[in-house]
């Protein structure tokens, strides 16, 4: 009889599987995409596809697989598609017994995504993508010849098809392979704390580039006037309002149990009384 452990591995080599989770993938991207989690929802429609081959016939534990991943999580979906890989790859080891821990798996994840997404953002959006586009314009303009629009549409998916499917299977076996390595206590020890730390650093740099929270608040002292952002906040702590809104959020969701979109609604009325009270910029 084959054991959990030994049907587990078998999947380390079974492309039936990785092609079902593959295409689960590549499908849920732009049919699953919410301001609230972004790419959250495909990652849970491909680990959902699969989470009968991971736990057969045990419905509470492909609901636990799905719901660790059910948060925000954004990247370039083509070069991102090694995040998936290396995901499902750690999640079929985790299988054994719960050798890697979620945290682990979680905190790769968002180390990942930040540098993969400007990566992929020059490469492809910044470089491939006007290429393509320059050459079928270049194929249609004097004629008006359809080729150009369906050289466009044929180039870039199959391009992008095969870049994602190669990144994919790398990841799959990458992340079982390191998944391995990290169920060892001594290694993972030392690697859950780093990659934890990895994340942090990584989430509050993305933080500090796109949150831009300032105020108009103006003071006159005498003869001095005092613009309390330029003067004050940006003097010795640039992004100091941001931060602080940012724990803000943090507080209401950690402690008083605020959802994504409670606190995006709760900002809107406070931005917009704000701006017109001057207090914000």
């Amino acid at each position: 009889m084959t054991t959990n452990i030994e049907r587990l591995n078998n999947l380390k080599n079974d492309n039936k599987f990785v092609n079902k989770a593959f295409w689960a993938y590549n499908w849920a991207i732009p049919m699953n995409f919410t301001r609230e989690r972004m790419l959250g929802c495909s990652m849970v429609c491909m680990l959902a596809r699969v989470a009968e081959d991971i736990y057969p016939d045990d419905l509470e534990k492909q609901k636990e697989l799905c719901r660790n991943h059910e948060v925000f999580f954004n990247t370039q979906q083509g070069l991102g598609a090694v995040i998936y890989g290396i995901v499902l790859g750690m999640e079929v080891e985790r299988a054994k017994e719960n050798a890697v821990p979620v945290q682990l798996i979680e905190s790769i994840k968002q180390a990942l995504a930040g540098p993969l997404a400007g990566l992929g953002d020059s490469l492809i959006q910044a470089m491939l993508t006007p290429i393509i586009i320059s050459i079928a314009i270049g194929m249609s303009a004097t004629t008006g010849s359809l080729m150009g629009p369906l050289f466009m549409f044929a180039a870039y998916t199959v391009l992008n098809g095969i870049l994602s499917y190669t990144l994919f299977k790398v990841g799959y076996k990458s992340g079982v392979t390191a998944a391995e390595i990290l169920v060892s206590d001594d290694v993972k020890g030392r690697a859950l704390p780093a990659f934890e730390a990895l994340g942090i650093t990584v989430i509050g740099g993305v933080l500090a580039g796109i949150m831009n929270v300032k105020t108009a608040l103006v003071f006159q002292v005498n003869e001095t006037v005092v613009n309390l952002q330029t003067d004050v906040f940006d003097a010795f702590f640039p992004k100091f309002l941001s931060l602080v809104v940012c724990f803000i959020v943090y507080w209401l969701m950690k402690e008083k149990k605020w959802s994504a979109t409670k606190v995006m609604l709760g900002m809107i009325p406070v931005a917009i009384v704000g701006y017109l009270l001057t207090i914000l910029a």
